[in-house]
């Protein structure tokens, strides 16, 4: 039996689990920066970098969150717009361009790892809301699983 899901979906376990472990790495580079940080790279190409990706990911979040609230509070599906590049593109914003864009500027190795930590709770985690999502709208999101990507807010090529 699929249990219905709130607005947030799995989205705090996966920013729970990336900051336990983006805590951890912290503390681990805070305590051995000369182990950790990377030095062979200035600075300011880890800083543009980290800019550059939270350039991308802010608005992508934006604007996923107010298609996705007003999706919710319509209990529509959500297809077009960012959901046709991308049917989880909140996750997307986090896992592929802000938590990348904060670790990037720390320029600590361990930290580079936060966003593989995030995208295996989700992946771990998502099916629960696909789960949902197919038995609440059918074929319909079937369809639309079937030609979005599930995170990379890329189109599919054919």
């Amino acid at each position: 039996m699929t249990r219905e899901i709130s607005r947030w979906g799995v989205g705090p376990s996966i920013l729970m689990a990336a900051g336990a472990y983006a805590a951890a790495a912290g503390l681990v580079t805070w305590l051995w920066p000369e182990v950790c940080l990377v030095a062979a790279i200035p600075h300011p190409v880890f800083v543009v970098a980290g800019v550059v990706l939270a350039t991308v990911g802010v608005p992508m979040l934006v604007m996923a969150g107010r298609a996705a609230t007003a999706a919710y509070n319509s209990d529509r599906l959500a297809t077009t717009g960012i959901f046709g590049l991308t049917r989880n593109p909140i996750y997307a914003a986090w896992i592929v361009f802000l938590i990348p864009g904060l670790v990037v500027v720390s320029r600590s190795w361990p930290l580079f790892l936060t966003p593989l930590v995030a995208y295996l709770v989700f992946k771990v985690r998502i099916g629960r809301e696909n789960e949902y999502l197919e038995k609440r709208f059918g074929e319909a999101y079937r369809q639309y699983k079937a030609r979005v990507n599930e995170l990379v807010p890329f189109p599919r090529l054919k």
